[in-house]
C-alpha cells in the first residue's frame, strides 16, 4: 500500500467538502512520512514487547528481505507509472455511484467499507485459486512474521491490486482526496495486525478490526489454519462469511522450501524455484514412482492403469508429506511431464521384454 503512496502527487483540499476539516495540504510525501513514523513506533513496539521472542539475527534477516522488497517494488511502480489511482480518481470521481450520496461522512464510510471489502474478496482469491497463491505465497514465505512482512509482496500481486482499486473507484466515483485517506488508513492497519506483539483487550478489538492474534493464524503453516482471517482493516467480513479463526498457530510460514532473499522471492513468484526446492520435488518424484510401481504391482501391472496409478500415487505422497497445504504450484505440467517420464521407461521396458520374446521365439523357430 505504501508504494502507491510515495508519490511526488500534490492533493490540496481547497474543492474539497473536508476543506474545513484539514488545516493543511494533505499530500503523499506528508502521508508517506507519517507512515514511516509509525513503521519505526510499531517496530519499536514489537521489540519491547514481543509476542514472539525471536533471536536478532532471524528478526534482521526478515527487516533486510522485506524492505528490500519493498524498495523495489517501489521503484518498478515508479518506472511503470502503476501509481494512477489518484489520477483515476480525479477524473472519474463525478460519475460514480457514490455521487448519489450528499452526506459526506456517509460518502466516505460506504468508500471506505467497499475498499475493505474488496481487498477481503482478492485475499481470499489468492488462497484459493492457484495461480494466484504463486504470487501471494511470497508473502506467506516469512517465517518470522514482524511489521515489516507488511511490504512482502510480488509486484505482480501489487499490480493487480491496483487495477482492481481503480476498477472500484471508477464505478464508485471516490474522490482523490478521500482515495488517500483510505489508502493511509488501510495501510496503517495492515502494518499494524503484521506486528509481532499483543496489548490488554486485543481480543475485544478483534471482534471489530483485524488485531496482531488474529492475522497471526493467517500466516500460520497449516492450510486448515491461513485459510481464514482474511480481512484488512474489518474483522466483520471474516465473521459474516464463515473465515474467522481466533487459534494461536503452532508455525509460521509456509511448509515447502522457499528462499528468504529478494530476487530468488520475485522468481519464487513466478513458480521458479530455487534448487533446495528442486532437490525436494525430486525427492517428492521418486517416492510418488515407487508408490505408482507398488500399485501396479497389487494389480499384476495390468495395462490401462498408469496414469490413475500415478495420479493416486501423487495423491497420497503429497497428503502424507504437507498434510491439506500441498498446491499444484506447477500448474499440473511437472505432474504431465513426469507421468510422461513414466509412461516412456514403461514403454521401454516392456519393448525390452517384448524383443526378448520374440528373440527367443525365433531362435526356437530355427532349431
Amino acid at each position: 500500500m505504501l508504494n502507491e503512496l510515495i508519490v511526488n502527487t500534490l492533493l490540496p483540499l481547497s474543492n474539497s467538502a473536508w476543506s474545513t476539516s484539514w488545516p493543511v495540504e494533505l499530500t503523499g510525501e506528508l502521508v508517506a512520512f507519517m507512515l514511516m513514523i509509525c513503521f519505526v513506533g510499531l517496530s519499536n513496539l514489537e521489540v519491547r514487547f514481543p509476542k514472539i521472542n525471536r533471536p536478532t539475527k532471524q528478526t534482521r534477516q526478515s527487516y533486510q528481505t522485506n524492505i528490500s522488497l519493498f524498495v523495489f517494488n517501489s521503484i518498478l511502480m515508479s518506472v511503470c507509472s502503476v501509481s494512477t489511482l489518484f489520477i483515476i480518481a480525479e477524473r472519474y470521481s463525478s460519475y460514480g455511484l457514490l455521487n448519489y450520496v450528499t452526506n459526506p461522512a456517509l460518502k466516505a464510510l460506504l468508500a471506505f467499507l467497499a475498499v475493505d471489502l474488496l481487498l477481503y474478496v482478492w485475499h481470499q482469491a489468492c488462497h484459493r485459486v492457484d495461480a494466484l497463491w504463486l504470487f501471494h505465497r511470497v508473502h506467506h514465505n516469512d517465517p518470522y512474521l514482524n511489521v515489516s512482512t507488511a511490504f512482502r509482496l510480488h509486484f505482480v500481486e501489487i499490480l493487480v491490486t491496483n487495477i482492481l482499486k481503480a476498477l472500484l473507484i471508477v464505478i464508485l466515483g471516490i474522490d482523490k482526496v478521500l482515495v488517500l485517506a483510505i489508502e493511509t488508513l488501510v495501510t496503517l492497519c495492515i502494518m499494524f495486525h503484521h506486528t509481532n506483539t499483543s496489548f490488554k483487550y486485543e481480543r475485544f478489538w478483534g471482534r471489530f478490526m483485524i488485531v496482531p492474534f488474529l492475522h497471526r493464524v493467517h500466516h500460520s503453516t497449516e492450510r486448515c489454519e491461513h485459510d481464514s482471517n482474511y480481512g484488512a482493516v474489518f474483522s466483520i467480513w471474516d465473521r459474516l462469511f464463515g473465515t474467522l479463526s481466533e487459534i494461536e498457530p503452532k508455525a509460521i510460514g509456509i511448509k515447502v522450501s522457499s528462499p528468504m532473499d529478494l530476487f530468488n522471492l520475485i522468481k519464487f513468484g513466478f513458480g521458479i524455484e530455487t534448487p533446495a526446492a528442486h532437490t525436494q520435488s525430486a525427492n517428492l518424484n521418486v517416492m510418488i514412482a515407487e508408490a505408482a510401481f507398488y500399485k501396479a504391482e497389487k494389480r499384476n501391472f495390468y495395462p490401462g492403469y498408469e496414469m490413475r496409478d500415478w495420479l493416486e500415487a501423487k495423491k497420497d505422497i503429497l497428503n502424507a508429506v504437507y498434510g491439506n497445504n500441498h498446491r499444484r504450484i506447477h500448474f499440473g505440467w511437472e505432474a504431465v511431464v513426469n507421468y510422461c517420464k513414466f509412461m516412456l521407461s514403461n514403454f521401454n521396458q516392456a519393448f525390452r521384454q517384448q524383443s526378448q520374446k520374440d528373440f527367443k521365439q525365433s531362435n526356437l523357430q530355427w532349431r
